[in-house]
């Protein structure tokens, strides 16, 4: 009788699949970032572009979005922390070498961004005379922005760079995350089943 012993699947690169997939921490964390994301966007969209200025249904939006853009703020906190403590899978071998730091960049930049845009939010409505909560907890107003509120034309821009232009770069970085994954998921080499709970790559 011949002794065998099981090895653990292992993925396509040859790493062991638990090795090659997400924590489910980050998995949870990435997943529900997400979807926030996209109801925020929408939140921000309907309530700049389609509702009256002033309206008491803007008001309603306004306290859902600064809300769900703090929620937003403190899961990414924790997401990178877990990403300190769980250290990410490296990337398949089959992901060319001219890809790997546009994958790099566009990760590290999603970041960024999601530090940096709900703190510009913060920023904005702390200039404001409107009361800040989350989800109906009193929220302090962010500290240092005396001079942007004493000044017209500083509020005015900040308010610009939150809902113009860090958004924008909040889609298009989305897109490009959003086409490589679809990519590399339909040329033979998919990438989606890391970031998916479970215990086989499908």
């Amino acid at each position: 009788m011949t002794n065998q012993t099981a090895q653990a699947p292992t993925s396509p690169s040859g790493v062991g699949l638990d090795a090659a997939r997400y924590s489910l921490y980050a998995i949870i964390l990435h997943w529900t970032i997400a979807a926030l994301i996209v109801v925020q966007l929408f939140l921000g969209w309907w309530m700049n572009e389609w509702v009256p200025d002033h309206s008491e249904i803007q008001d309603q939006i306004q306290a859902v979005h600064v809300s769900l853009g703090l929620t937003i703020f403190i899961l990414v906190l924790v997401r990178i922390v877990v990403r300190l403590a769980y250290h990410p899978p490296p990337l398949p071998a089959e992901i060319r070498g001219w890809e790997r730091p546009l994958v790099n960049v566009t990760h590290s930049l999603f970041y960024v961004l999601l530090l940096v845009v709900p703190l510009t939010g913060w920023a904005t409505i702390s200039v404001s005379t409107d009361p800040i909560s989350l989800w109906g907890l009193p929220w302090p107003r962010l500290p240092g922005l005396g001079f942007i509120k004493a000044h017209r034309e500083w509020r005015r821009l900040l308010t610009s760079i939150h809902v113009y232009w860090l958004i924008w770069l909040v889609v298009i970085n989305l897109a490009l995350h959003v086409a490589g994954a679809l990519r590399h998921q339909f040329d033979g080499h998919p990438v989606l089943w890391r970031m998916f709970p479970g215990g086989a790559r499908r």
